[in-house]
């Protein structure tokens, strides 16, 4: 959060505003990622009017002290800079991004048609003499770098991915052309350091910290659809996880739900 204003009592309704945002922030302790609450609750509680207050979420908004999020789930947030990575869901990063209010793009780095690897074989349960498609991207989240990303799959369950264009949402392409619906996916989830590789593609020191995210996802038939890496800047990525209880019927609806 920001310094204390200095200035006088008697500013612009709008730096009243500011002030009392910001010393609501710092009571009530809110930690990166939670959220602050929506723009009617917050005008009542700081006693100003919404046109007033969206002033004051500006000016903390242009210094990184909070952001705004779109969607059903949307709101303000108190913010430090980094991008959520949600575990408990198999929606796309894309998707991810846009609802906390940030842009993003991406590059293709490589598209191919190969022989698999022993790894990817086991993963994606391949028949021998099978093919995969590989798939190699970069994020850009504002303009910066944020993940690298390494996708395989069975080349005879998406024929043509490559004619696709593939710099959106993957998992949007598979659903929609392929009449793809995914169940759920394992991750597994380390930090380690950039290859020499890795940090030029991302733009960063060699050795920087990254998190390393393994992952296999399965459709509805439980057959493995996907067997991907993904490198995420460790400085930029922040990880949420959200775990049930022991209902295990109230854990698959939720689970489902959350993928829609």
């Amino acid at each position: 959060m920001s310094g204390e204003d200095t200035r006088a009592a008697g500013g612009s309704a709008a730096e009243r505003a500011y002030t009392a945002l910001v010393r609501f922030c710092r009571a009530e302790r809110f930690h990166p990622g939670e959220q602050i609450g929506n723009e009617r609750a917050l005008a009542e509680r700081l006693g100003v009017g919404r046109t007033v207050l969206r002033q004051a979420i500006d000016r903390l908004e242009q210094e990184g002290t909070v952001r705004r999020a779109i969607g059903r789930t949307g709101g303000l947030f108190f913010h430090d800079g980094r991008i959520q990575r949600h575990l408990n869901t198999v929606e796309g990063v894309p998707d991810m991004v846009l609802h906390q209010g940030r842009s993003v793009s991406t590059r293709v780095l490589r598209a191919e048609v190969g022989v698999p690897e022993p790894d990817e074989r086991r993963r994606l349960a391949l028949d021998a003499g099978a093919v995969v498609v590989r798939v190699r991207r970069l994020r850009l989240v504002d303009g910066v770098s944020w993940s690298l990303d390494h996708s395989t799959l069975p080349a005879s369950r998406f024929p043509g991915l490559l004619s696709r264009d593939l710099t959106g949402s993957l998992y949007r392409v598979l659903g929609s052309v392929y009449e793809l619906e995914l169940d759920h996916a394992d991750e597994t989830i380390e930090a380690v350091p950039a290859t020499a590789e890795q940090s030029a593609v991302l733009a960063v020191p060699e050795g920087s910290a990254l998190l390393s995210i393994w992952r296999v996802a399965w459709d509805v038939e439980g057959t493995p659809v996907e067997y991907a890496h993904d490198l995420f800047r460790a400085d930029r990525t922040r990880v949420h996880l959200q775990k049930y209880g022991t209902n295990w019927k109230r854990t698959v609806r939720l689970g489902r739900d959350e993928s829609r």
